[in-house]
């Protein structure tokens, strides 16, 4: 028996704070990097730097808009909907979570919350980022990210690799 696998969007937060974290982080990397292209050309005066600066506004203001547009819609969130509940191997679900660089934070019988194991990564996601596995009598939920559902679907509706009885059969 296969699993029965369904998508569904969940509700995400944060994306306004991860935009502004974003945009603010761009334009002080575009700052940085006018400055140093001025200052290696060897005349570094404020009255040239601003008029470099709006003459670039492309390169120095609509980038990071984009740039931090991009960055917060791709935290969007999905709960992916996994049944039967008897079939999942939910160790190999956490491992799955684990080779992503995350570890887990909560632990109850049955949910478990995972965050980015690195401070850099959690601090650019502004600890929004926080997968969780829920695990009820009729099926197993796991809400992630949308980008991260992506690289995980295809295991759990074309491989056998999520599936317990998978670990039991012999190869017929």
């Amino acid at each position: 028996m296969s699993l029965d696998v369904h998508v569904k969007p969940a509700k995400s937060k944060g994306h306004i704070e991860i935009f502004l974290l974003h945009f603010v982080l761009m334009l002080i990397a575009m700052f940085v990097f006018l400055a140093l292209i001025i200052l290696i050309g060897g005349d570094f005066q404020w009255s040239v730097f601003w008029k470099y600066y709006i003459t670039f506004i492309p390169l120095t203001v609509i980038l990071p808009i984009i740039v931090a547009i991009t960055t917060s819609l791709s935290y969007k969130r999905v709960d992916i909907h996994i049944a039967p509940t008897s079939h999942v191997n939910i160790d190999r679900l956490k491992d799955f979570l684990f080779s992503e660089d995350y570890i887990i934070v909560e632990k109850r019988e049955n949910f478990m919350q995972f965050i980015r194991h690195k401070t850099i990564p959690r601090f650019l996601s502004l600890n929004f980022d926080k997968p969780t596995i829920t695990i009820n009598d009729d099926e197993v939920v796991v809400n992630v990210l949308k980008r991260l559902s992506l690289v995980l679907l295809p295991q759990l509706t074309m491989g056998k690799r999520f599936m317990l009885e998978s670990e039991y059969k012999s190869n017929d």
